[in-house]
């Protein structure tokens, strides 16, 4: 059968059958459209999405995997450790800019602090336990780096109109480039934000803070998906959430802003 005219209910036996055969092997499978890379997409489109902010870049994962799902529109990236910028600038494609810095609440330096895995640097330097759990958590140098509000940065960077995704994993230093923010959010149709249950890093605020913050600012979750977990108790201490503005909760539908190549669905 050929699966693009497939029903709904033979997709959905075609599926349990893979399923099963699958766990007796240890194995679970997940539907594509039930995962935050999928959701990203959708909200991508539905918001008419044309430039995506992606702070906390590193080497460009973040940015690979927005090509790679098709999207085509602008993308600003920044990042303050020097090696993962160069890496992340080398990588850069078409439509897509890099910036060496960091964005926080205010517009100067800060220390960062660089771990043996540079994906867990942070201006908040790891909690000790994170440390002792988490070799690649170890900070193995200290390095002073720029750092800007977006509300200095964007305005320069953006077009009148432009509908603007902000993506946030900066291991603990969310609440601050969202305070950094509160201009730039009228811009922003969806916030994407690594958000920790417990404290990995000194100082860092937690997800009520964060949550209410965006609450706050007129953000809503779309969706929640589990994060890390501690690797000796098994606990879950971060979670990756989608908000999105509370007026645009149900889009018009329109898609002729989003910068998105076309997909082919199952029908």
């Amino acid at each position: 059968m050929n699966p693009r005219v497939m029903t709904a209910s033979s997709r959905a036996r075609l599926f349990g059958l893979i399923d099963r055969s699958a766990r007796r092997l240890g194995v679970r499978i997940t539907l594509a459209v039930n995962t935050l890379e999928q959701k990203r997409l959708e909200a991508i489109r539905s918001l008419g999405i044309n430039v995506v902010v992606d702070v906390g870049a590193n080497v460009g994962q973040y940015a690979r995997e927005l090509r790679a799902g098709g999207y085509r529109g602008r993308i600003i990236s920044f990042e303050p450790v020097p090696d993962a910028y160069c890496t992340l600038a080398a990588m850069a494609s078409e439509n897509h800019t890099c910036l060496e810095m960091g964005l926080g609440s205010f517009d100067g330096e800060a220390m960062m602090f660089i771990t043996r895995k540079s994906v867990n640097s942070s201006f908040r330097e790891p909690d000790p336990q994170l440390q002792t759990k988490v070799a690649s958590a170890e900070v193995c140098a200290k390095h002073l780096v720029k750092v800007r509000k977006l509300d200095t940065i964007l305005p320069s960077l953006i077009n009148p109109g432009d509908r603007v995704y902000l993506k946030i994993d900066t291991q603990g230093f969310e609440k601050e480039v969202l305070m950094g923010a509160a201009s730039s959010l009228s811009n922003v149709y969806a916030v994407e934000v690594e958000l920790s249950l417990v404290r990995m890093y000194l100082g860092q605020a937690l997800l009520p803070d964060v949550w209410n913050l965006l609450e706050t600012a007129g953000f809503r979750p779309s969706w929640v998906e589990r994060g890390f977990r501690d690797p000796v108790t098994n606990w879950l201490c971060q979670l990756d959430a989608l908000f999105v503005r509370t007026d645009e909760g149900k889009p018009a539908g329109s898609k002729q802003g989003a910068v998105l190549a076309g997909e082919e669905t199952l029908s």
